[in-house]
């Protein structure tokens, strides 16, 4: 493995303990009497601006379209870091984990979509499952660095990388509306601006963060979803271009604040749900059943699919000193989504009966799929889970 991909492994356990440390506490404070001011805090509204450039909106959407664009960053430097000088550099290392994370993509989200079908509204979740969590990966991967080989390790990596790519494409294209069309000129601006930058191979980080603040402000006041601008960032820069160790320095400094302090403020103000809520209405149900369904069968299902087409094909081979049991183990914890998840909810069902339902599915398959993946840790991956 890279260095960056070995030290995003080992940061991988704390960021999962925070992310969860950040879930248990919005439970708590959804489910405790503390949960009005939970929601009065979810609500409070704020206002960045003046007149027509004025950006208004309650502090959960200032948390998931603006904090969480950090995260998005840390997303995209990374692939682009893997793709560029990591173990995805060479096309032939790069097609068989992005097989195996599209054929993780197709398939939950043909189950969603026939457990669904003919509902418009559930419908809108049909992406909810298609992400992997790759904070959770590395954390389960921190604990197994032992007993597993640094290839399967890699192939995991870099099957979670394509995944969360293909996860801001996806929020990128179907989600979000079009409520104003004048800010458009600032979205194309910015966009024209990251791509001159990046093939002038302007080995300036300042530049690129301020067409991406353009970019992320036309994107919010479009109302599309402005977090993707901080993936376009962090994939638009010439790491070519840039000294090595500046490069993994100034990935060292974002990483901890998107691991340590963004996940976990976002996993507390969107993961909080009643416990209490038993939905009665059957649209929640078949939302929860159709997100269940496509996370423990349809995720696993898919990525090994994606895995064997690959290797049918020709177009990929499996990293050395693995095999088709390592790749099991890496599909059963394909199952594990859970930020972008919940953030593909919340721009779907915005504050409804059918979100919060979601959210318990997402929760709670996450937790099957944990409990599956480390149930032995002292075996190999394909024997974590009988």
């Amino acid at each position: 493995m890279t260095d960056v991909a070995t030290q995003s492994v080992r940061d991988g356990r704390r960021a999962g303990f925070a992310m969860l440390v950040g879930l248990a506490l919005g439970m708590v404070a959804a489910n405790s009497p503390l949960a009005d001011i939970y929601a009065i805090v979810h609500h409070l509204p704020l206002r960045v601006g003046a007149g027509t450039w004025a950006i208004e909106a309650p502090l959960i959407e200032w948390i998931n379209q603006g904090l969480l664009t950090v995260f998005f960053f840390l997303i995209g430097i990374h692939t682009n870091h893997e793709l560029t000088r990591g173990a995805l550099s060479e096309p032939s290392a790069a097609m068989l984990p992005a097989s195996a994370a599209l054929g993780g993509m197709i398939v939950p989200a043909a189950i969603y979509l026939g457990v669904n079908f003919g509902d418009t509204v559930a419908l809108r979740g049909w992406a909810i499952p298609i992400a992997t969590d790759i904070v959770l990966v590395l954390g389960v991967l921190s604990l197994f660095s032992g007993q597993l080989g640094p290839a399967i390790i890699a192939f995991a990596t870099a099957a979670a990388i394509f995944d969360d790519l293909g996860a801001v494409i996806v929020i990128a294209l179907f989600y979000g509306s079009f409520d104003q069309l004048w800010p458009l000129w600032m979205v194309v601006g910015g966009l024209a601006g990251l791509f001159l930058l990046n093939r002038t191979r302007r080995a300036s980080l300042v530049p690129y963060l301020a067409f991406g603040c353009v970019l992320w402000a036309g994107l919010i006041l479009t109302g599309l979803e402005g977090a993707i601008a901080g993936a376009i960032v962090g994939f638009s820069l010439p790491l070519s271009s840039f000294p090595p160790r500046a490069t993994a320095r100034a990935e060292r400094r974002v990483s901890p604040f998107a691991l340590f302090f963004v996940v976990p403020i976002f996993t507390f103000f969107n993961g909080g749900v009643m416990l209490d809520f038993f939905p009665a209405d059957p649209q929640a149900w078949s939302v929860a059943i159709g997100i269940a369904m496509a996370l423990i069968v349809g995720k696993p299902l898919g990525l090994l699919a994606g895995t064997l087409l690959a290797l049918r094909l020709g177009i990929g081979t499996l990293p050395p000193g693995t095999s088709m049991r390592d790749v099991i183990g890496v599909a059963l914890l394909s199952g594990v989504g859970f930020t972008m998840s919940l953030f593909i909810i919340g721009a779907a069902f915005d504050a409804t009966p059918i979100a919060a339902t979601a959210k318990l599915a997402v929760v709670g398959m996450c937790r099957v799929a944990l409990n599956c993946e480390m149930g032995n840790p002292t075996k190999s991956t394909a024997e974590l889970c009988p």
